[in-house]
């Protein structure tokens, strides 16, 4: 798999999955997760991973939806990575049945190691492809603020 390709997951509401008629919202971002490791299993980092002791972190997720998924419905959720800095991938999650978007997620992640933050271009370089960062998306700055307001947020709760 390529830095920039895109993961395709499909899968199916199970009970487990569900609050009463449909998909939690918590669950998304659970299965949010699961769109990221198939990332890292596919650009074959996971042996990297657990050598260094390198652990996923997500720094910022937000998610919107869309449509319910229901009980036993198969869907697709589509993982790529859009953007990275310094500091963090940003990940593009879609949940979809039948080509109809049920929900979109934006994630910040990247790894973290016994001495802090793996910053992605060292990440990048542990999977030997040589990927140019894609231009800056209209919504990253708008993710970056987000993050920013919540994070001055936690900084006033005493």
């Amino acid at each position: 798999m390529n830095v920039l390709e895109e993961s395709v997951l499909t899968l199916r509401v199970l009970p487990n999955d569900i609050d009463i008629f449909k998909i939690s919202n918590d669950r998304f971002i659970a299965l949010m997760d699961l769109g990221r490791m198939d990332c890292v299993f596919r650009l074959d980092l996971i042996k990297t991973m657990l050598r260094r002791r390198w652990v996923p972190l997500a720094t910022f997720a937000t998610i919107r939806f869309r449509y319910p998924l229901k009980l036993f419905q198969k869907y697709q959720l589509r993982t790529r990575i859009m953007y990275w800095d310094d500091d963090v991938f940003y990940f593009q999650q879609h949940f979809e049945r039948r080509g109809r978007k049920i929900a979109t997620g934006y994630v910040c992640a990247t790894l973290l190691g016994p001495n802090g933050r793996i910053s992605p271009e060292d990440i990048l370089a542990v999977t030997r492809q040589t990927a140019t960062r894609p231009e800056e998306p209209e919504i990253v700055p708008r993710l970056q603020e987000l993050s920013a307001l919540i994070r001055q947020e936690q900084k006033e709760v005493t």
